[in-house]
């Protein structure tokens, strides 16, 4: 580090500087360019010999020794205030501001969002640029949010703007309660997710991290199947990372300051101070510490989105926070807008079942169909013209019934009577053979 400055020498209070060969201060005589301990012009060569800066140096051009040394020591006293204030300013990190943790409700597609959203608070305005890819599972219900966004602070304290970077990975849950419209927007659903936004704040005054861990709960209802409101509330357990600059003393001995003489145009007496850089370290290491810090802000909000077309979304942001632990601290309210694109299909499972089928083709649904379980049965008709088919089973003719017996002649008057006609025994009954498994059935025909 290189300072010099003849308006500094010339403003700059004195100290006194002891070497070993100085047992008594001289007393100040109130003459300019006099101090106790230091004494410059012509009375350099009238001080004592026990306090002379020239036997302190062990030169024999006393005066100009004792100029040198009043040169060096002026210097060193003026620039510890301008050191001192690099250090003086305390950078407070500000919980809960982080960026947004969600794009967008509609888990029916994958998606990109493009954000923004303006903030005002008594601490300062805040602006968000947003860019997010959401990515959706098969069912419809869970949506993966990734997003990179770009953060700016600017306190009412200073006129330094603080520059940050945020990103975003986020676990959404939508399920539905009430049935969904016919484009596969739920009616009425519970919505909770997690995930976290690290976002880092850097500036001259204001450098610090914070890493929130994100949990929410939402209720997504649509009226209509063009429009859905979202209320929502957000806490965010965050762990705060600040850097505190805070004064500190330097402590710079003879040895760790160099003078030279530095003539400028127009300025021939003009010097050069060098402080070691183990001074400046030592300084440093005072003066800087790092301050750790937990807090949980709160956010609640309300998100509209109009849905345009099955691809395109609008949607309007708006929401209430604090910058502090709980509901401490400056409120920070905010609004913007965001543009919803959704670069796939929305997913089968969100539509009704008449819609399911409509963009898929027949291998599709063939495919679709071989997956389910009862698909093990069924055959193609290809398939079943190749099994063998079983022998024909015999028929038995109908029973032919008997013609009724002619009733016997009357026999004559007088006439001896005929004995009763005897019946004929009726025949054994006929047992059918017992069929063997796997030999086809045999039919029995009468005799």
């Amino acid at each position: 580090m290189v300072l010099g400055s003849n308006e500094i020498l010339a403003r700059a209070p004195v100290v006194p500087i002891r070497t070993s060969n100085t047992p008594e201060k001289m007393p100040n005589d109130g003459r300019r360019g006099s101090a106790t301990g230091c004494v410059c012009g012509p009375r350099a060569e009238a001080a004592p010999n026990g306090w002379s800066r020239s036997a302190a140096f062990r030169v024999k051009n006393r005066r100009r020794a004792g100029v040198a040394a009043c040169v060096r020591t002026r210097l060193i006293i003026a620039a510890l205030p301008a050191l001192l204030l690099s250090f003086g300013q305390t950078a407070r990190a500000l919980p809960g501001t982080h960026a947004p943790a969600i794009s967008t409700y509609d888990t029916r597609a994958s998606s990109v969002v493009l954000a923004y959203r303006h903030g005002s608070s008594e601490a300062g305005p805040f602006n968000t640029f947003s860019y997010n890819a959401n990515f959706t599972n098969t069912t419809g219900k869970l949506s993966a949010q990734f997003g990179l966004h770009y953060v700016n602070f600017a306190p009412k304290v200073n006129n330094e703007t603080a520059h940050g970077v945020g990103a975003s990975g986020v676990a959404l849950f939508v399920f539905p309660v009430a049935g969904r419209w016919e484009d596969g927007v739920p009616k009425a659903a519970i919505s909770f997710y997690v995930g976290s936004v690290p976002t880092i704040y850097v500036s001259g005054e204001r450098n610090y991290l914070t890493i929130p861990l994100t949990l929410g709960f939402a209720l997504p209802l649509s009226p209509h199947k063009a429009i859905t409101f979202t209320p929502w509330f957000e806490a965010a357990p965050s762990a705060n990372l600040d850097t505190v600059f805070k004064p500190a003393d330097i402590q710079a001995s003879a040895g760790d300051v160099t003078v030279t003489p530095d003539p400028q145009p127009g300025n021939p007496t003009n010097v050069k101070v060098s402080v070691s850089q183990s001074a400046l370290e030592s300084a440093v290491k005072k003066g800087v510490t790092i301050d750790y810090g937990f807090s949980v802000p709160m956010r609640a909000g309300l998100e509209g989105g109009i849905h345009v077309s099955p691809s395109v979304d609008f949607n309007l942001y708006a929401s209430i926070g604090t910058l502090g632990g709980g509901f401490s601290g400056s409120s920070l309210f905010s609004l913007g807008a965001g543009l919803v694109y959704r670069w796939d299909d929305i997913v089968p499972g969100v539509l009704p079942v008449e819609r399911r089928l409509e963009r898929e083709g027949c291998e599709a649904i063939e495919a679709r169909f071989r997956s389910c379980p009862s698909s093990q049965q069924w055959l193609a008709p290809e398939q079943r013209a190749k099994e063998p088919r079983p022998p024909a089973t015999p028929v038995a003719p109908p029973a032919v019934p008997h013609a009724p017996q002619p009733a016997p002649p009357r026999p004559a008057v007088g006439a001896a009577a005929a004995p009763p006609p005897t019946t004929p025994a009726a025949p054994p009954p006929v047992h059918p053979p017992t069929a063997t498994p796997g030999s086809p059935p045999s039919a029995v025909f009468p005799n």
